[in-house]
């Protein structure tokens, strides 16, 4: 559960296929992982997550903490046997209720 070795705000796209799984089964968590990937992605930029449904649902419930927005959620092929789901968002940038008024 160590930070990712770069800058923050360094990516416009992360892809994370079965990483939430795979840390489960390390003894992370997917709010330590969700964390990292806020700190590294730059604003406006996308997540693309190819998981569990299960994980993706637990996903979904810091949606709002972290400010990020759900784009597009689509189950893979039918004839899967798999229960994966393909789960897009993206982060939205931060603005403070002065700057928002400011803006208008």
């Amino acid at each position: 559960c160590e930070a990712f070795s770069t800058y923050p705000r360094t990516y416009d796209l992360l892809h994370a296929w079965t990483v939430f799984s795979d840390i489960e089964k390390k003894g992370c968590s997917v709010e330590d992982l969700l964390v990292e990937m806020d700190r590294i992605l730059r604003p406006s930029g996308f997540i693309i997550v190819r998981d569990k449904r299960s994980i993706i649902d637990a996903i979904k419930k810091y949606l709002a903490a972290v400010r990020w927005e759900a784009v597009a959620d689509s189950q893979t092929e039918a004839e899967s046997d798999e229960d994966e789901v393909i789960f897009m968002i993206q982060k939205k940038v931060w603005q403070t209720e002065e700057a928002f008024r400011d803006s208008v």
